[in-house]
């Protein structure tokens, strides 16, 4: 994979319908369920045992930069746009892209004690934003401040279109990765299908890494 360099805006990168994305490289990517076996708590598991996690079961993946700024677009199909959350089994859509902090991070774990990694998650009902996510293991998933990471995302035809945009860098924030240009890392995505009641460890998710390679 890679996040061609293309001298526009860092607003026109931001739209997922935009025309500078016409042109862009696709990636089909493979998801599958998160195994119940893997699910932080007892209740969890056993409340799903029997269920299908991850409907979801693959997205299209492209990448582009402007040398300030990343911008990496995600569509996959979805009989429903779920917004917001209805009683304990409906919940808002939603999705991830996941980064190392170091090559080489165990991913189904979301990483480990000393092997952290950086996700930038984004829901349905918190449009116009990612939350900056750091984990160290399963169940660990703290929300960090200083990122600004930016979404866009449309709804159309049974399909969500979804955009995230940062700058490359971050300089003087350690809770989030530093990405430049000529830089390859390692890239991994999650999807939450809102009306199967998916949510913090439930969801669809690419198994292995990939690799990203910035222009």
């Amino acid at each position: 994979m890679r996040a061609h360099l293309r001298k526009v805006t860092s607003s026109a990168l931001l739209q997922p319908d935009g025309e500078v994305w016409l042109d862009a490289k696709t990636e089909q990517i493979a998801l599958t369920g998160v195994p119940v076996s893997m699910q932080p708590t007892a209740f969890i598991a056993n409340s799903w045992t029997g269920k299908k996690v991850g409907v979801v079961d693959s997205l299209r993946f492209s990448a582009l930069h402007n040398g300030e700024s990343l911008a990496l677009r995600l569509e996959w199909a979805d009989p429903s746009e779920d917004l917001d959350i209805d009683d304990n089994d409906h919940f808002p859509d939603g999705a991830a892209v996941l980064f190392p902090f170091a090559a080489g991070a165990p991913l189904i774990t979301m990483g480990s004690a000393d092997q952290p990694v950086n996700a930038w998650h984004w829901r349905a009902d918190r449009p116009g934003e990612a939350h900056n996510n750091t984990a160290r293991g399963i169940g660990t998933t703290r929300v960090t401040k200083g990122a600004e990471i930016q979404t866009s995302a449309r709804y159309e035809d049974g399909h969500w279109k979804l955009v995230f945009l940062r700058a490359l860098r971050r300089d003087g924030i350690d809770s989030t990765v530093q990405l430049t240009a000529g830089q390859t890392t390692q890239i991994a995505f999650a999807v939450w299908e809102g009306s199967n009641g998916e949510r913090g460890g439930l969801k669809a998710f690419s198994p292995q890494w990939h690799e990203l390679s910035i222009d």
